[in-house]
């Protein structure tokens, strides 16, 4: 069995993995049709086994506060 962790934004559906996303940007930000690592996986058939809220946090000084997801995939090897 394998195992992913995806961090997805609610307020935009922008998703990406919690660890070793080479295709999400460190320096600039992304938009939401860019970062689509969950459906990306769930077409690959990835199965969603849990969903936790991780709260919110601000993006910056004069950035609305942003609530985020953290899912769990699994897929038989």
């Amino acid at each position: 069995m394998q195992y992913r962790y995806v961090i997805v934004e609610m307020a935009s559906g922008g998703s990406w993995l919690l660890f070793g996303d080479p295709s999400r940007s460190k320096t600039t930000r992304m938009r939401a049709d860019e970062m689509t690592v969950l459906v990306d996986l769930l077409a690959d058939g990835w199965t969603p086994v849990r969903e936790t809220a991780t709260g919110t946090s601000k993006g910056g000084a004069f950035q609305a506060q942003q609530s985020t997801c953290l899912v769990l995939l699994s897929k038989d090897d």
